[in-house]
């Protein structure tokens, strides 16, 4: 029995993404098939509980003519701040907004980003497709909160690689989070099967292309992410960067307890240099810092 969760696989005895994306592509041939395997992407939409700081709807528009939804907490009225949450393999944009509504409680906004094919979205997810979509959601933040807007990138698994990438080639972005980041998709695939993964999704290719701050949250107990996958990717900078470390934390970030520390730690990036970076919340340590 064979469970996909939000990124990983799990099963009854030891099994792996790559297993399947191999099969798959053995069987058809068919890019397509592995590719919904890869993102499996999410639905039906989750709903919104409306009883507490309920959120709006909004449209961002990609240059390819898809009409994306995500939802929209407006900040204080002299903050310039704009978070843009991405969220994980085979979630919803509701659920991404469920999980980082705790960083509205803040002044900065937040954006919770979608994906094409995900939800009732249109279009098929592929790497150049949703960072394609992420350009579309920063144009949108810009949009909402006027041109002097200060866009903040928090990714999440897939959305860590789908910020990162972003980030790389938009000069909007001041500072990416990442949050349960891998190094690269084809790290969990065996050698020999690599080149059957339709997107590799290089994350360590994509730090050198970024030069400001990258803030890497990883749990200890994550089941999906290797432990190592932090350290490479700190290792891979260049510029301003940290990694902080949860002993007890697993895939899944508790954003009740990381938002305070998150908007705090924009607060004090504002200048793009992490010389004042607040000390993690309780549970988390920071293992490392270039500042």
């Amino acid at each position: 029995m064979i469970r996909i969760t939000d990124w990983g696989v799990s099963a009854t005895r030891p099994s792996r993404l790559a297993g399947l994306l191999a099969l798959a592509s053995l069987l058809t041939g068919c890019s397509s098939l592995t590719r919904q395997i890869l993102y499996s992407p999410g639905r039906p939409p989750t709903k919104i509980d409306a009883s507490v700081s309920s959120p709006s709807m909004v449209t961002a528009r990609t240059n390819d003519g898809l009409a994306l939804k995500g939802y929209f907490w407006p900040g204080g009225a002299d903050d310039p701040d704009v978070i843009i949450f991405f969220h994980g393999r085979n979630w919803t944009a509701g659920r991404g907004a469920e999980t980082a509504r705790p960083l509205a409680d803040g002044q900065n906004s937040l954006l919770v980003a979608s994906y094409r094919g995900f939800d009732d979205n249109p279009g098929k997810p592929t790497e150049e497709g949703l960072v394609a979509d992420a350009h579309a959601f920063i144009r949108l933040a810009i949009e909402l909160a006027g041109p002097d807007a200060r866009i903040w990138l928090i990714g999440h698994s897939l959305g860590a690689a789908v910020a990162l990438h972003a980030a790389s080639s938009d000069t909007h972005v001041r500072g990416v989070f990442l949050l349960s980041a891998f190094a690269r998709v084809t790290d969990a695939v065996p050698r020999m099967a690599q080149s059957l993964v339709p997107d590799a999704w290089d994350n360590l290719a994509a730090m050198s292309h970024w030069s400001g701050p990258v803030i890497i949250v990883q749990g200890g107990l994550d089941r999906f992410i290797p432990t190592s996958s932090g350290d490479e990717l700190f290792s891979a900078r260049r510029g301003p960067a940290s990694l902080i470390v949860g002993s007890e934390s697993r895939h899944n970030p508790d954003m009740k307890r990381l938002s305070p520390w998150l908007n705090e730690a924009i607060a004090n990036m504002e200048h793009g240099s992490l010389t004042n970076l607040p000390s993690p919340p309780p549970g988390w340590i920071e293992k490392v810092r270039q500042p």
